[in-house]
């Protein structure tokens, strides 16, 4: 069990009230303050609710979201936003006008740099020509057949993953491809040592690792994260892990991990044998239902990881299925990660090895205390978390938003982009290290909303490619910790 998991049950605390108020306090001071403030207390839920109450998120003082600014984007008073990269057009022209943005924005990251700066990553999810040729029967995308071509394409027919690079003051000073000649690059996650983990997300996709930097070195393959569609990525350097979702169909989509030794991963914050890694699957014995009510034990079994795409292995590996798990995040101990089949939040407590929900619509759980009147996330995605445990939670579809998590599992809108639910999504959430600053995209917008046509029906040509990359002012800092952006050596 977790250390602080521990300590609330021996201060005779509710466990799940506490890991509902870890999404804010998880690994800070204030974890530390709230574990030691009080002698004791009943373990009834309100009981427990009262020793929290001398704690509150930063972003509890924001007020509603105003009308569209100049950039379509509705946000609370005193924030403001900035249009970095539009889909087709150079980002920093007088630096390199032939680097173009590219088409639909997917995850990203953000890394410190030497200078005092900082470096976002963003993936793009377009697929390339022979992707949208390969379709089989089930209409999944199947994986790229001539990688080598792919080098050439434009950038609305390949994937890949690009970043802007920002000095001290925030100015947008560079911007360059880090990864191309792979396709459907949905998302990923940054390392302690400073590179960007990525994975296409078809139906036998790769998973791969980049330098954030320009010319931070080739990018490679990674070979023990299984053939599936990769998601995101969450490294648990403390416990040699890293985790990652899949997200193709719901009723084959499970959750994963690559678990090293330490003769593979000696060193926490450095890079371990990408090749010695070995590929688990997550198998709740009671079932995905117990685990909804509260901490349930958890399996992890080897995963065949012999080439073979995931989807095709689900009746020979005992595991659960996680219909549309997205975001995953490590934190303290826990892992936290989303499921947008359901629209929930599962957490894992790495040492107790069990899973539990601590999110879930409030049409799907009769009586929880949900005060506000925001509508429940929906489409729930990607996922970004500060030191102190906030949660930041895109959504795709929904109402467009990018949403705040509270620990009474309410939520708070942070923002909403212009555009349709139905042929866009917001994606690429990310916090500066600076803390004060949010990265997000609308993946297949135009500025202030215009779509381009639909594809039409049987068309090798993805007419509804675009995106538009943006920066979110706060008008406070919330603490984050980002790698140093370094040179990919393998």
């Amino acid at each position: 069990m977790n250390p602080l998991l521990k300590e609330v049950e021996r201060k005779g605390w509710s466990r799940r009230v506490f890991l509902r108020n870890l999404l804010y306090s998880a690994g800070s001071v204030a974890t530390a303050n709230w574990l030691t403030a009080c002698g004791g207390g009943s373990s009834s839920s309100s009981s427990d609710d009262s020793n929290f109450a001398n704690f509150s998120s930063k972003f509890k003082t924001m007020g509603p979201l105003l009308e569209p600014n100049d950039d379509g984007i509705r946000l609370p008073e005193g924030f403001t936003s900035r249009q970095l990269a539009v889909f087709g057009a150079p980002p920093v022209p007088e630096v390199d006008p032939l680097f173009f943005w590219h088409s639909d924005p997917d995850g990203g990251g953000t890394f410190r740099t030497e200078d005092g700066g900082w470096i976002y990553v963003s993936n793009s999810e377009a697929r390339d020509l022979t992707t949208v040729r390969a379709l089989n029967p089930t209409g999944v995308f199947l994986s790229n057949l001539d990688r080598e071509t792919a080098e050439f394409l434009p950038p609305f027919f390949g994937g890949g993953v690009s970043a802007l690079r920002f000095d001290v003051e925030g100015n947008l000073v560079d911007a360059y491809p880090c990864q191309r000649g792979t396709t459907t690059n949905c998302s990923g996650g940054a390392t302690p040592w400073g590179t960007w983990i990525n994975g296409e997300e078809i139906w036998d996709g790769k998973m791969f690792e980049c330098s954030p930097l320009r010319d931070g070195g080739e990018y490679v393959e990674l070979p023990r994260f299984g053939r599936k569609a990769h998601e995101m990525v969450a490294v648990d350097a403390d416990n040699r892990a890293i985790y990652h979702t899949e997200d193709i169909d719901t009723e084959t989509d499970r959750f994963y991990r690559t678990l090293w030794d330490s003769s593979s991963w000696p060193v926490a914050d450095q890079r371990p044998d990408m090749d010695a890694g070995k590929l688990q699957v997550l198998y709740v014995p009671a079932g995905i239902d117990v685990a909804r009510a509260g901490p349930t034990p958890i399996v992890w079994n080897d995963a065949i990881d012999d080439g073979t795409p995931q989807p095709a292995t689900v009746d020979m590996v005992d595991a659960t299925i996680f219909g549309g798990n997205e975001g995953v995040w490590s934190l303290s101990g826990f892992i936290f990660f989303s499921t947008k089949g359901d629209n929930n939040i599962w957490v894992i407590d790495v040492e107790g090895q069990t899973i539990e929900s601590i999110y879930e619509p409030r049409n799907d759980v009769a009586g929880s205390p949900f005060d506000s009147d925001e509508e429940p996330l929906t489409g729930v995605d990607n996922i970004a978390m500060t030191l102190d445990g906030e949660m930041l939670v895109v959504e795709d579809g929904g109402y467009m938003r990018c949403m705040v998590l509270l620990p009474d599992r309410t939520t708070i809108p942070l923002l909403q982009l212009p555009g349709s639910a139905q042929l866009t999504e917001v994606t690429g959430v990310a916090i500066a290290p600076s803390g004060d600053r949010i990265y997000v995209s609308g993946q297949r917008s135009r500025p202030l909303g215009i779509f381009p046509p639909e594809l039409e029906p049987g068309s090798l040509i993805p007419t509804r490619v675009a995106g538009v990359t943006y920066e979110i002012q706060m008008p406070f800092s919330v603490r984050v910790s980002s790698p140093m952006a370094k040179p990919l050596v393998s």
